[in-house]
């Protein structure tokens, strides 16, 4: 009896599907008085008659065709609509400043105040460092600009959004500023100068801030330090191939030729202090001259150096030479560098 009294409702339920027929015609009056609601309660019996309804609970309610109020099919086709993107929500994409191999940057602003803000974007498949933050992975680059947020010399992050198949993130403009390679070509020669030994001091005393914060930067260069005209600060960008400072050699390099030591050619190998003391003869050098030490791995290995072997600024040609020491262990530590009599006094 259980078994005919299913098949009678599985063939109660499984009639074939139609439409219902149309309300019969009505004679409307020449005024047009007819109301948007009493419009809508005539018409949508029939459309809905014609769609699976959005709200049956089982398999037999999702086959019947309910006449349904024309405000229970507007707030279900509203749930149906997807959220707003937050990130084209709160910012605005201007020019583009730069593309290069893992990503692009644009100028930006951002709608709640029209504060001018520099927009990075991140393609997934071109990260190569990953982390953690607030629970999510996220490029490394993000992680270490939220945990470094505020620490002076360290570029600040003002949001960041995840989508598909990419990252957005948002960070500071700073006002009349730009990168030091850019400042140094178009200035005057800073050999003698104090403004040579105020940079430089700067550059050793952010790369200290980053040990002692548990990060070592590994592209330290003219092109992603950022130099403001008005109070002679300097920002470290493009934290791409930061990593994690740490007792023992990295094993693998995500540098420039400018920038690359000799240890890594040689022996695949690089600690990361003595690394960083590389970079920083590298900038002491073109700071003096203008241009890199070296233009191939060949003179990285060999210590060629282009241009003079003597500057007028024989204290800092001194230091310059031992931070581009080939063996890595004559190499001055981080820390003394900024104990140096020459980079002393005011500036």
């Amino acid at each position: 009896m259980v078994r005919w009294l299913f098949d009678d409702l599985w063939r109660g339920q499984s009639a074939p599907l139609r439409a219902p027929p149309p309300p019969p015609l009505q004679r409307v009056s020449s005024n047009f008085n007819l109301s948007r609601a009493s419009l809508a309660d005539t018409t949508v019996p029939f459309v809905a008659g014609l769609i699976r309804t959005l709200t049956g609970d089982n398999i037999f309610d999702s086959y019947r065709f309910p006449s349904m109020p024309a405000s229970v099919l507007e707030n279900s086709l509203r749930r149906l609509k997807k959220p707003p993107n937050p990130f084209v929500r709160d910012y605005q994409v201007l020019g583009c400043v730069s593309i290069g191999g893992f990503g692009q940057i644009h100028d930006g602003r951002r709608k709640a105040d029209n504060r001018a803000v520099i927009v990075k974007i991140l393609p997934k498949a071109r990260i190569l460092n990953w982390g953690t933050y607030q629970g999510k992975r996220v490029p490394y680059e993000i992680e270490v600009l939220w945990r470094l947020r505020g620490l002076p010399g360290v570029i600040n992050i003002y949001d960041h959004f995840e989508e598909r198949d990419r990252f957005i993130f948002i960070m500071e403009k700073i006002p009349y500023s730009c990168t030091l390679f850019s400042f140094v070509m178009e200035c005057p020669p800073l050999a003698n100068t104090e403004l040579l030994r105020h940079i430089f001091r700067e550059i050793i005393r952010i790369n200290a801030s980053l040990q002692n914060n548990g990060v070592w930067h590994r592209d330290c260069k003219p092109e992603n330090i950022l130099y403001c005209r008005n109070d002679r600060t300097l920002r470290f960008i493009d934290f791409g191939s930061a990593a994690p400072a740490r007792f023992g050699d990295f094993y693998e390099f995500q540098g420039t030729l400018e920038i690359m030591t000799p240890e890594w050619i040689l022996e695949k190998r690089y600690d990361g202090e003595q690394a960083c003391v590389w970079t920083l003869g590298i900038c002491l050098y073109f700071l003096l001259f203008r241009q890199f030490p070296f233009r191939s791995k060949s003179d990285i290995i060999n210590g060629r150096l282009h241009l003079a072997y003597s500057s007028p600024d024989r204290q800092a040609y001194e230091t310059m030479r031992q931070c581009l020491s080939r063996n890595a262990y004559r190499r001055p530590q981080l820390n003394t560098l900024l104990q140096l009599p020459w980079l002393q006094g005011p500036y």
